[in-house]
């Protein structure tokens, strides 16, 4: 422990420090901080301006600019180009990711790379633009495939991954935090996920609340459920990680605050960044292991091309109740945390915390105008045994609290396709 005095000396050193700043000021929407955990971060609004300068202290003088094609032609593409051509470093842009990364995206990125003689790698975007640009770094640096790579595998022995900044546009995939990176195999229809310890240690993050104030309603929403699912997966795991645990819950905390403040005002600097601070921190906590909502959603993103985060929010409730046995004490731990109120009329009646936790999800999921079923995305139930079928061979959902078979995935997709078994609903 630190001795006393030294700790007052600092809390009066903050103090004084922040008593110099305007009020208008002392808000997160003025707070730049850097973080070395668990790989080096660049927080704050306006730090994308730095791009140039984190390139060239890890020698990097001709990066790739990765993103995917809804956001290539976009401004904040174009003045990340801007910026480095300006610090005179030689950019290339790569804008042909699709909006599920296909290993033939991956590829050509990787041929882009290699044309343009490059020493280092940006991705920019949602996990779209994150995970492809991390995928082709992989690929090229190593000249290894994507199957070599399958994060279920060994680690391949000497493994090059070139200089990576990965700037985040959304708030929900956390795919900025390590080296995993999920791609679709076109001739499968399946999902798979590639990483390696060595292209962790090249990631540097530059987190710019700024960079996500263009994001429309819609995809605030989706991306934003994507990190509330993160997290309550993350809590739900049933191994002992407490460290992940309390990340998992104070993201929870951040995102029952600022999410809906963040989809009702997009130009609220603060709500951006306590909502990107919240998702990568939901991206840390599933280090220690997600569940059978990603379980599923990936392959009903491989065989329907559905928005990921969207797939999920449909999908979290009847998944939560499926694992009800299994998770009610984190879900007392998270309702206690968050100060949840008892559920409305038409819940159970219990003085445990599922049912907050899942009225919560609920009330949350219609405030953000969230879909109740799959069907009013366009999926039907023809697939149901299909996606089962891929979702029991998914690693992703093999640490789920309980084991689901390809039955049960099948009957949380037709629930979903219906919305039977969703909130009020027991």
């Amino acid at each position: 422990d630190y001795p006393l005095h030294h700790t007052l000396f600092m809390q009066r050193a903050i103090s004084s420090r922040r008593a110099l700043l305007p009020k208008s000021s002392r808000g997160l929407s003025s707070v730049a901080a850097d973080w070395a955990f668990p790989v080096p971060v660049t927080f704050g609004a306006g730090r994308a301006a730095e791009l140039p300068a984190k390139l060239r202290e890890r020698g990097s003088n001709r990066p790739l600019l990765v993103a995917d094609k809804g956001l290539s032609g976009k401004p904040v593409v174009g003045g990340l180009f801007d910026s480095l051509a300006a610090a005179g470093l030689q950019p290339r842009l790569f804008g042909e990711v699709d909006a599920n990364p296909t290993d033939l995206n991956i590829v050509a990125g990787a041929a882009a790379y290699r044309e343009h003689a490059a020493d280092g790698l940006v991705a920019v975007g949602g996990g779209s633009g994150l995970d492809a640009g991390k995928s082709i770094a992989m690929v090229a640096g190593s000249g290894r495939s994507l199957d070599e790579l399958e994060w279920t595998r060994p680690p391949v022995e000497e493994m090059s991954c070139p200089p990576l900044v990965l700037i985040p546009t959304t708030a929900g995939t956390g795919a900025e935090m390590d080296s995993a990176a999920m791609y679709t195999d076109t001739s499968r229809r399946v999902k798979f996920c590639v990483a390696h310890p060595g292209c962790t240690a090249q990631i540097h993050v530059i987190a710019d609340p700024l960079l996500t104030l263009s994001l429309p309603p819609t995809l605030t929403a989706w991306t934003g459920m994507d990190a509330v699912t993160h997290a309550i997966e993350a809590l739900s795991v049933d191994s002992y990680h407490p460290m992940c645990d309390g990340i998992a819950l104070e993201s929870l905390r951040l995102m029952h605050t600022w999410l809906p403040a963040a989809v009702a005002d997009g130009s609220d600097v603060a709500a951006r960044s306590h909502m990107l601070a919240a998702s990568a921190m939901a991206a840390v906590a599933f280090q220690k292991g997600l569940g059978a909502v990603h379980g599923l959603s990936e392959p009903v993103g491989a065989v329907h091309n559905s928005q990921h985060g969207l797939t999920n929010a449909i999908l979290l409730p009847h998944v939560l109740r499926a694992n009800r046995a299994a998770i009610e004490p984190k879900m007392d731990l998270a309702a206690t945390y968050l100060g949840l109120p008892p559920p409305p009329p038409g819940y159970a009646t219990t003085d445990g915390g599922f049912e907050r936790v899942a009225a919560w999800l609920d009330t949350l999921a219609e405030q953000l105008q969230i879909p109740a079923t799959l069907a009013e995305i366009g999926i039907s139930d023809e697939t149901a045994e299909e996606c089962a079928a891929k979702a029991v061979a998914n690693p992703t959902g093999f640490t789920n609290p309980l084991p689901f078979d390809a039955e049960m995935y099948s009957g949380v997709f037709r629930a979903a396709v219906e919305g039977r078994d969703r909130g009020r609903l027991q």
